[in-house]
């Protein structure tokens, strides 16, 4: 199956942060998700939205290296992710230059 162009903004409140082990590593965000919006294409168009049935559910979103050293995330902290789903239906990746914490 290949990987469709998807991306989806996720809100919703910070449950856990597994940061990197070592440099290089991902990070794991955990978050209890309340709202899923449609993210806008450079174009103007809306890209695929496939992750719009995960409001009300924990997701755990793997968080790349490059962003992962760059933030520290509370537990109860509020995240706006651009998170799109990978091959696996329940593996999901964050845009590095697209996630905003705020505090609870």
């Amino acid at each position: 199956m290949p990987i469709v162009e998807n991306w989806s903004r996720l809100r919703g409140r910070v449950e856990a942060w597994d940061p990197p082990k070592k440099a290089g590593d991902p990070g794991t965000l955990t978050i209890a998700v309340d709202r899923v919006d449609d993210v806008a294409a450079a174009d103007g168009s809306r890209h695929r939205n496939m992750l719009s049935r995960t409001a009300g559910t924990t997701v755990r979103v793997t968080v790349p290296a490059s962003a992962a050293t760059q933030i520290q995330p509370r537990k109860g902290s509020t995240a706006v992710i651009d998170v799109r789903r990978g091959k696996v239906p329940d593996r999901y990746f964050a845009h590095p230059d697209h996630i905003r914490l705020t505090s609870k």
